[in-house]
C-alpha cells in the first residue's frame, strides 16, 4: 500500500515538472525571438552581434538571483548555450536562396539528417527520402520533416538534387544505380548527385565517368559529425561554421559548382575548393590520422592497464571519445584512404621521436601553442 501511495506521489511530482517544462521552452522560444530582433538590430546598426561584457552583466546578476548554489554553479554553462543557440539560429535563418527545388536524401542518418533539419525550414522545398531500407528516413518522414517516402527512381525522375550521404562503400554502387535509371527510362530533367563522404579520389573518379549531358555527379565532403549515428542524434547547426569541401572533376560545370556553394553557405558552412588527391592527402592529417589516435590512446591504457581506466577524467574521455563512433564508417575510412593514413601515422611517429618533450616543460612553450590554438579556432 505504501508503495502504490509512494508511486502516485511520484506521478503528481512529474505532472508538475512537465507543466514546468512546458513554461520553460515557451519561455525560452520568447527569449530566443528577442535576441533574433536585438542581433538583427545590431547588423542593421555595425554593431558586433557578441557582447562579452553584456553576456558576462547577465551571468553576474543570474547568479545573484539563484538561491540554490548547483543551479547557481550551472548558469554560465546553461547560458553559454543558450547565448550560442541565439547567434546560431540567426545565422543558419540568413537569406540565402536555395537554387533547388526538390531535393532527394539517400541516407538519412545523422549527416542526412542534419543536412534535412538544416533545409527544412524552407517552405518552398520540397525534400524526399529513400522508401526502402532506410529507418532515419521512415523516423524523418513520421515526425514531419520530409515531404514524402519514394524510391531512388522516383527521386531521378522529380528531384533537382539528390544528396548520397551513406556509408563510403556504398556511394559508388547507389551512383552507378542512378546513371542506370535516368539512362534507361531516357530522362532528360537536369540532377545534380552530391555525395558527402569523407574520402573523394576514388570517389570523384568515378563520378567523373559517371557525369554525362544532363546528368552531373559532384563529390563534396562536410568537415562536421559527431561520434554519435543516426537521424535521432542529427541537429540543424551541425555544420554551422565548419568546412564543407567540395571536390570537382573536368566534367563539373561553373553553374553546379555555385549552386552547391549556395546551398553550403545556407546550412552554415564555409565552402571550399580542393581537388580529390589534395583532399585525401589532407584530411588524413587533420581528420582520419586523429580518430585513429583517439583510439590508439584508449587501446594503449585499456592494454597496458585496464583497471586504471576507472580513474580517468573528463580529459581522457574527451581525447578518446572517437573510439565510440561508427566502427562500420571507420572501417571503410582506413580501408579507402590507407596509403595517406599510414604515410601521416609514421609521419608522426617520427615528429614524437625527434620532440623534445622538455620543451613543454616551459609556461612560455605553452602559451605559445594556447595562443595559436585560439587563433586558429577562436570559437
Amino acid at each position: 500500500m505504501r508503495r502504490a501511495n509512494l508511486d502516485e506521489n511520484i506521478a503528481i511530482l512529474r505532472r508538475e515538472i512537465d507543466k514546468i517544462d512546458k513554461k520553460l521552452i515557451r519561455v525560452l522560444e520568447k527569449r530566443i525571438r528577442l535576441s533574433q530582433k536585438i542581433i538583427k538590430r545590431k547588423i542593421e546598426l555595425g554593431l558586433p552581434i557578441t557582447d562579452i561584457k553584456r553576456e558576462k552583466e547577465i551571468l553576474e546578476n543570474l547568479k545573484n538571483i539563484a538561491k540554490d548554489q548547483a543551479v547557481k554553479d550551472s548558469i554560465p554553462q546553461i547560458y553559454e548555450l543558450i547565448f550560442k543557440i541565439s547567434k546560431e539560429k540567426f545565422l543558419l535563418n540568413k537569406n540565402i536562396d536555395i537554387p533547388f527545388k526538390k531535393i532527394g536524401i539517400i541516407g538519412v542518418g545523422l549527416i542526412g539528417g542534419s543536412i534535412l533539419k538544416g533545409l527544412i525550414k524552407n517552405k518552398e522545398l520540397e525534400i524526399f527520402g529513400l522508401s526502402k531500407k532506410d529507418k532515419d528516413a521512415k523516423l524523418a518522414y513520421k515526425e514531419g520533416y520530409l515531404k514524402k517516402l519514394i524510391s531512388i527512381k522516383e527521386m531521378v525522375e522529380n528531384c533537382d538534387l539528390i544528396i548520397i550521404a551513406t556509408p563510403i562503400n556504398t556511394i559508388i554502387p547507389i551512383a552507378k544505380e542512378i546513371k542506370n535509371i535516368y539512362k534507361k527510362n531516357f530522362i532528360n530533367n537536369k540532377i545534380l548527385i552530391i555525395d558527402t563522404g569523407s574520402i573523394k579520389d576514388k570517389i570523384v573518379k568515378e563520378f567523373e565517368k559517371l557525369t554525362e549531358g544532363s546528368i552531373e555527379f559532384l563529390g563534396t565532403h562536410p568537415m562536421a559529425g559527431s561520434e554519435k549515428q543516426g537521424f535521432v542524434n542529427s541537429r540543424g547547426d551541425l555544420f554551422l561554421g565548419y568546412p564543407w569541401i567540395i571536390s570537382p572533376h573536368n566534367k563539373n560545370s561553373n553553374v553546379n559548382l555555385r549552386k552547391i556553394k549556395k546551398l553550403i553557405l545556407r546550412l552554415g558552412s564555409k565552402p571550399y575548393i580542393l581537388n580529390s588527391q589534395e583532399h585525401d592527402f589532407i584530411i588524413a592529417r587533420v581528420s582520419h590520422l586523429v580518430f585513429l589516435i583517439s583510439k590508439l590512446i584508449f587501446i594503449y591504457t585499456y592494454e597496458m592497464n585496464k583497471n586504471w581506466l576507472k580513474y580517468a577524467g573528463t580529459g581522457f574521455k574527451t581525447t578518446t571519445r572517437l573510439t565510440k563512433a561508427n566502427p562500420i564508417l571507420h572501417f571503410q575510412i582506413l580501408e579507402n584512404n590507407f596509403r595517406n593514413i599510414s604515410k601521416e601515422y609514421k609521419e608522426f611517429i617520427r615528429f614524437l621521436n625527434k620532440f623534445d618533450i622538455k620543451k613543454l616543460i616551459s609556461i612560455k612553450t605553452l602559451k605559445k601553442y594556447k595562443k595559436l590554438y585560439e587563433r586558429t579556432f577562436p570559437n
